[in-house]
């Protein structure tokens, strides 16, 4: 009987060892490891019958399987996730994935990135594997180890908008094609890809003064947006109040809020063109020439012979999602019934409202001090009202 042919293996330039089987690679920086996952995988192989799948093969099953009912939206944003792990390791049989790799995929794909977003992936992974053991690839799973923990990443940059942008929004650039956008994500809270779809002749009720959504825009492949009836959550298709200045912004207008410039259906790089566009037209306004003009204009150099100083140079770093956040942190300072405002934003219970959007302002904190002043204390003396004396309470 011939003897089998001893497997030789090769070390990258990384450190790790490579072998093969088939046609399948085997990684690991351990030599008796790597030699171990051939066992493993013809073993599996003998008792399945069958070739084990790689790490795309399994994982583009899966995540249909797993998610069944997700709107076109969420579905995209869990198959970016995935790609961020089969663009490393996809065509690595399931069986072989080690804790060492998922952590590359956080080092390599994740640096950067909020620490939502890399939790979100981490759920991903940690599910999909889990689904891996269950069906019988794996022994354990390898994003549940310690080893494979992610790092930490940067905290929500979104924000409320200040009293002079909220002005700057409402008075400059008016007759830009994105302000009528701008507008209602400022004051109706919609999502940006809701307010893609939003059509004005049918979903804006200028005599009952409501918006009420029946679309939302959700991207598809690299550069196109899909219309559907599904919202981010159940409760997305919503009706909210058409308040002045958004009904203002609206009327006489027809037609999608938003398109291409040729009137066509936005796409997502038009769309980033003409928020850019609009940038650019606000910081214009705001600073009375483009950046690359500053310092430059006759007015600037003036200033500068004389001896005064520039005005510094004001940016426009509001975000589409800023608008959103800030609709909510207006509802809430003016004291709206939390109820009412998870059903304006959207959500499905308050958590996302009280962990995220539900921001604390200056104003709020001063109206609720005073509140406390009338509540509990005499305008005379500071004492508090409802308080026994210090004598009572020492007896």
């Amino acid at each position: 009987m011939p003897r089998e042919k001893k497997q030789r293996l090769k070390r990258r330039a990384d450190g790790y060892f490579v072998c093969r089987y088939k046609d399948q690679w085997f990684y690991s920086l351990d030599e008796g490891e790597c030699l171990e996952l051939r066992k493993e995988y013809k073993r599996l192989e003998k008792q399945s019958g069958s070739t084990i799948p790689t790490v795309s093969e399994y994982g583009e099953k899966w995540i249909i399987r797993a998610y069944p009912e997700v709107s076109p939206y969420s579905m995209n944003q869990l198959k970016i996730h995935l790609h961020k792990l089969t663009d490393l390791y996809g065509d690595l049989p399931i069986t072989s994935v080690r804790a060492s790799q998922i952590k590359s995929v956080y080092s390599s794909k994740y640096i950067g990135l909020s620490n939502s977003y890399i939790r979100a992936g981490k759920n991903l992974f940690c599910s999909m594997f889990d689904a891996a053991v269950s069906d019988g690839y794996l022994r354990f799973n390898p994003a549940r180890e310690k080893s494979a923990r992610p790092h930490r990443g940067t905290e929500g940059s979104h924000r409320q908008i200040t009293p002079e942008e909220r002005t700057w929004i409402e008075t400059l650039c008016t007759d830009h094609r994105v302000w009528p956008a701008v507008m209602a994500m400022l004051y109706s809270g919609i999502r940006p890809q809701e307010m893609k779809a939003l059509k004005i002749d049918r979903d804006v009720d200028f005599e009952a003064e409501t918006i009420t959504l029946h679309e939302s825009a959700h991207r598809e492949g690299y550069n196109h947006y899909v219309l559907t009836e599904k919202g981010k959550t159940p409760q997305a298709m919503r009706t909210i109040p058409l308040f002045p200045p958004l009904k203002s912004a609206l009327e006489g207008r027809k037609g999608y809020i938003i398109t291409c410039k040729n009137g066509s259906q936005i796409t997502v790089n038009s769309w980033k063109r003409a928020w850019e566009s609009y940038v650019v037209c606000m910081e214009t306004a705001i600073n009375g020439c483009r950046k690359r003009w500053y310092g430059r204009t006759r007015e600037h150099l003036a200033l500068i012979e004389s001896g005064a100083s520039l005005p510094p140079w004001r940016p426009f770093t509001v975000v589409p999602y800023d608008l959103r956040h800030s609709f909510c942190c207006m509802c809430r300072d003016a004291a709206v019934e939390l109820k009412t405002c998870i059903r304006w934003m959207g959500h499905k219970d308050a958590k996302m409202i009280l962990k995220v959007y539900d921001e604390a302002s200056d104003n709020r904190s001063e109206k609720e001090a005073e509140r406390l002043k009338k509540t509990l204390f005499r305008s005379g003396n500071g004492s508090i009202e409802n308080f026994k004396s210090s004598e009572t309470v020492d007896k």
